[in-house]
């Protein structure tokens, strides 16, 4: 869940401060914004939302009087002191006991210093209990009114009641003809936390997160319009909600805008991701081509600017490369990281870094961090991988030798084709006895019984001939 808490509570302590100014002056006002929601039209616009403006202007709200004054001036002086049992003390001294005699802008006055109090010392409940004492005085300030609202709206955000946030601000908002973005993308934060609660279903948080996606984006458009980059943020509280209801385009929409203007490491990871797991669920080849590319374009981009710092991420961006065909580079990745202490220098390791250049054609680079890999493997696998290379490479001596090590050390999946290919290089060092006897384990397996016997067979006759000529040559 993205927190905004701190940034909440101090909006909070503005506005709070803010209301207890505005009853001591009077004049002050929601400053105005652009325009509303698409779809959701905050004006007024019809004859009864002209009704509903004109009877707020037609309040009429008694005076303050010069005591009263006087004895809310005191109190702010010392809550500017941070001296808040002070500030009480006064207020319930000068007003508390006489409460019935005041009027009702003087009590509203009263409950409102006394929400900004508790608020300051984050006694929430009772700031609440406070600021809905002073919307139950009759003829507020239609200023007070709304700066009271949007106050307990953030309050209940804080307190985590994102019900009661919500009804708040919604109230705040009829009255708003051009919110400004803030209150905008707190409603939108409201129903995201909605949706996030510990058990509901996706489903139902998609409804919430469908009713709150609209207040950021025309948080982002009021930005926008008044030539103002959108906060960070904003977009991170849509990549999630568009994540959880699984609307992946509309997420790699997102990452593309943070990756141009906040190009930071997780941002690039996440958008790499986001291509792989659309890439998976292509529903055509060339879509999925286009989407793999993108991924590893991505994700290359994210190491050549060094944010892969772990062995992990590393090792991934070896493992595209493979995938892509690109072995060399694979290698180049692993050995760098190996080097650098960053990718651990394990079995697994060195038989990643071995498989890639052998991939990439390069025999003889392969058979150092192969022979390591199959030193340390608890079977004779990678052992005889070894002496395949060796055969490749016309180097039957050693092939002999590592799938001679495989035999030994065991384990192996195919035995028999171990000795297979170990009779072949003996034969081929001309020493058929130890040949015969590698294709005769391998005989002992019906799945090469058949090529083994042939092979026998085959040296019988050669072992024959050969005798022949060397009785013949004297």
């Amino acid at each position: 869940m993205i927190k905004i808490t701190r940034l909440t509570k101090a909006l909070v302590s503005a506005t709070a401060l803010g209301g207890v100014m505005l009853g001591l002056v009077a004049t002050a006002t929601i400053a105005p914004v652009m325009t509303g929601i698409s779809g959701q039209a905050f004006a007024a616009s019809t004859d009864k939302d002209k009704r509903k403006y004109e009877d707020r202007k037609t309040r009429r709200t008694p005076a303050l009087s010069e005591k009263i004054y006087k004895v809310l001036g005191k109190a702010q002086e010392c809550a500017d002191a941070n001296d808040f049992v002070c500030a009480m003390q006064v207020l319930e001294d000068g007003l508390g006991y006489k409460l019935q005699k005041l009027n009702s802008y003087e009590r509203a006055q009263y409950y409102n210093f006394k929400g900004f109090l508790y608020y300051s010392q984050e006694k929430y409940g009772e700031a609440l209990k406070a600021y809905g004492d002073v919307l139950r005085q009759e003829n507020l300030p239609s200023a007070m009114e709304d700066t009271t609202v949007y106050t307990m709206a953030q309050l209940y955000f804080i307190k985590e009641d994102y019900n009661g946030s919500i009804r708040m601000m919604l109230r705040w908002l009829e009255y708003q003809p051009a919110p400004t973005a803030q209150p905008l993308v707190l409603l939108g934060q409201a129903y995201y936390s909605l949706g996030t609660v510990d058990g509901i279903s996706e489903a139902a948080a998609a409804v919430h997160f469908n009713k709150g996606i609209p207040y950021i984006m025309q948080a982002v458009e009021l930005y926008k319009a008044s030539g103002k980059q959108p906060k960070e943020n904003w977009y991170l509280l849509l990549r999630v909600m568009y994540f959880e209801m699984k609307e992946n385009q509309k997420v790699v929409d997102i990452l593309e805008l943070l990756v141009n203007k906040w190009p930071k490491k997780d941002y690039w990871l996440q958008l790499a991701g986001m291509y792989g797991e659309m890439s998976s669920d292509a529903k055509s080849e060339k879509t999925r081509e286009v989407l793999e590319k993108k991924q590893l374009a991505t994700y290359e981009t994210a190491y050549r600017q060094g944010f892969l710092a772990k062995g992990s991420e590393l090792v991934n961006m070896s493992q595209l490369y493979m995938y892509h065909e690109a072995p060399y580079w694979a290698s180049v990745v692993l050995e760098k990281g190996m080097k650098s202490g960053v990718i651990e220098k394990n079995k697994k390791s060195y038989e990643n870094l071995a498989q890639a250049r052998i991939n990439a054609q390069d025999m003889r680079q392969s058979l150092v961090p192969l022979r390591i890999a199959a030193e340390l493997s608890k079977n004779g696998e990678l052992y005889k991988k070894l002496g395949q290379v060796y055969m490749q490479l016309d180097d039957y001596k050693n092939a002999a030798k590592y799938l001679g090590s495989a035999l030994k050390k065991g384990g192996l999946k195919r035995r028999d084709t171990a000795a297979v290919y170990q009779g072949m290089c003996y034969f081929n060092l001309s020493q058929l006895d130890k040949a015969r006897k590698s294709f005769e384990i391998a005989a002992k397996d019906k799945r090469s019984r058949k090529q083994a016997r042939k092979w026998i067979s085959y040296l019988t006759k050669e072992k024959k001939r050969l005798k022949q000529i060397k009785e013949f040559l004297g």
